[in-house]
């Protein structure tokens, strides 16, 4: 969500590309809650010239992704689930909240991830992870 709403990022025109190839297509947007909260902080705490406002950040969330997708977020049954996973799957520490955003996935039944972080979903199975290039 960042490099798709920041024209300086250097993934920018790779996210949107691939955003738009992919709803042209017809492909639903899906977006989990975690991932619009986690894009507003960090478009608000970059350090200058690329810091936006609050006013700033949250309107390029709310029309760019929330009020264009369905947003799933975790009810009580899923953090149990999420909780149950990271243990099976030996995931800790900060690819927890990555995990998040794979069971709000896995909740939607959303076959793939766009992600250029494809690391931090090796471990887990079952979701196709694509990292969008601007050859797409």
């Amino acid at each position: 969500m960042v490099a798709a709403v920041s024209t300086w990022h250097q993934h920018h025109a790779a996210a949107l590309s691939e955003l738009e190839r992919r709803l042209s297509a017809g492909d639903e947007m899906v977006v989990a809650g975690h991932s619009a909260a986690e894009a507003y902080a960090v478009l608000t705490r970059l350090p200058a010239p690329h810091r936006m406002s609050v006013d700033d950040a949250a309107r390029l969330i709310l029309v760019n992704f929330v009020e264009n997708a369905d947003v799933i977020a975790l009810d009580v049954a899923g953090y149990r689930s999420l909780l149950d996973r990271a243990r099976t799957l030996g995931i800790g520490g900060g690819q927890t909240y990555d995990l998040v955003i794979a069971e709000s996935a896995r909740l939607a039944d959303v076959p793939l991830l766009l992600t250029f972080n494809d690391q931090h979903f090796r471990r887990v199975p079952d979701l196709e992870i694509v990292v969008p290039t601007e050859a797409n």
